[in-house]
């Protein structure tokens, strides 16, 4: 299996961080960008509606202040008409704003149509008011303007004052006047609803966009969450999960299981590598603390361990002194390296001849004591027969050592009449058998 290093997920997941972080900043500048133009587009839809009804509100003014001064011939009407083509001019401006927000489209083709039918409406307009001006005002002088530029045909010319007021209240009753006022009405309708269609279309476009864009950056969104709980999931896998086995593993005292990202693998096969090194150097120790140098055989430290702990226990046992016999003589006839070596034979005597679970233990220069597990009384011969193989080896040497032979007490955990310790009462049938002759095995009697 390929290992996965920390850094590579690190810097992949950085990368890939930032690229959809960008990528949804991106989204949610267009995002903002649309929703903007879908505020316009509603906004220019309002606003269009509201150019519409203007246009409809100054037409229908001019109209009904026309008709009112025709009616009463009161000069103010036609002010109040010349003000609002000259000041107010609710109708231009409408007609400016949807020039300017739809000029060049089909849309505008109904809107132009309607303002030529306005057209022709102001000129039969400004003609009416002329025939009413005759009538308003003897002085030409105080004519405005506009009306004094308007000539009138020599029928209409040569009218009386009352029977201009009759004509011009003819023409704006009239079939053509109306045919005009209709048509345009009709136009700006139609200009109502194809400018409406328009922004609509354009709103509904805007609305479309957005909604795409608004899309992209909920999936966006949900990537990022995805990525996010991926980034769970492999830390988790990658880090925290082994971090969590190797705290178990200190706790347990084991090795560390090899898992993990590339980084904590290389740490476990570490930690592995010098906890068995710790784990060989720490047997090495405890076997050199626990064992004596010469023989190999346990030393005194481990010997009073293992005494002490068969003492208090419940399990049967024989404590088994040995010494060799007459040693300072071997040691001063043949010096201390042949003394060294007949120790080293005695030990390994013991250790062939006795059980792998018994302990065999060097004690003193030339004194070993051997403490045999699960054994009774009733195997006094056993343990004799052992202690004469083992003397018959050493009196009877084909290695070139000189001869010697061992002495031996035992005392067993069962035994009648016990002394103050076993291993007095162990010691006491040594001493016996060394002042009986050596070279044998006795057994404490109490």
């Amino acid at each position: 299996m390929k290992k996965i290093s920390i850094r590579t997920v690190s810097i992949v997941i950085f990368l890939i961080t930032v690229g959809i972080g960008g990528m949804l900043a991106l989204i949610s500048s267009e995002c903002t960008r649309q929703f903007q133009n879908l505020q316009n587009e509603m906004e220019r839809f309002i606003q269009c509606e509201s150019a519409l009804q203007q246009m409809q509100a100054g037409s229908d003014y001019l109209e009904k202040q026309v008709s009112q001064y025709v009616q009463t011939g009161q000069y103010i009407h036609m002010d109040f008409y010349l003000k609002e083509i000259r000041e107010t001019q609710r109708y231009e401006k409408a007609c400016d704003y949807l020039q300017q927000e739809f000029g060049g489209t089909t849309a505008i083709k109904p809107l132009e149509s309607a303002v030529a039918y306005e057209e022709k409406l102001r000129e039969q307009e400004f003609y009416i008011m002329r025939l009413m001006a005759e009538v308003s005002f003897a002085d030409e002088a105080l004519w405005p303007e506009e009306i004094r530029g308007i000539a009138l045909t020599a029928e209409d010319a040569a009218l009386e004052q009352e029977q201009k007021q009759e004509r011009a209240l003819e023409i704006l009753s009239g079939h053509a006047y109306k045919i005009l006022r209709t048509n345009e009405d009709n136009y700006i309708v139609g200009a109502k609803q194809a400018l409406g269609q328009q922004t609509r279309n354009n709103q509904n476009h805007a609305q479309t966009v957005f909604r795409d864009v608004y899309l992209k950056f909920e999936t966006g969104v949900a990537v990022l969450i995805v990525l996010v709980l991926l980034i769970c999931i492999i830390l988790w896998k990658l880090v925290i999960a082994p971090l969590k086995m190797y705290g178990k593993s200190i706790v347990k005292g084991e090795i560390f299981p090899v898992v993990g990202a590339r980084e904590l693998q290389e740490l476990a096969t570490t930690y592995n590598k010098v906890y068995q090194e710790n784990l060989v150097a720490q047997k090495l120790i405890r076997h050199e603390a626990e064992h004596d140098a010469l023989t190999d055989a346990l030393n005194r430290g481990a010997f009073d361990k293992i005494l002490s702990i068969y003492e208090q226990g419940d399990t049967s046992f024989a404590m088994i002194m040995v010494d060799v016999d007459v040693f300072k003589q071997v040691n001063d006839t043949y010096g201390h390296s042949v003394g060294d070596k007949i120790l080293v034979k005695v030990a390994d005597n013991l250790q062939r001849e006795f059980r792998s679970i018994d302990y065999i233990c060097r004690i003193g220069g030339d004194e070993f004591a051997i403490v045999m597990v699960d054994v009774g009384s009733d195997l006094k011969e056993v343990v004799r027969e052992k202690i004469a193989q083992v003397n018959e080896s050493l009196s009877n040497p084909t290695d070139g050592l000189p001869a010697v032979s061992l002495s031996v007490g035992v005392a067993f955990s069962d035994r009648e009449n016990p002394g103050d310790s076993i291993f007095k009462d162990a010691d006491k049938a040594l001493y016996k058998v060394k002042n009986s002759g050596r070279n044998n095995c006795g057994f404490y009697e109490g």
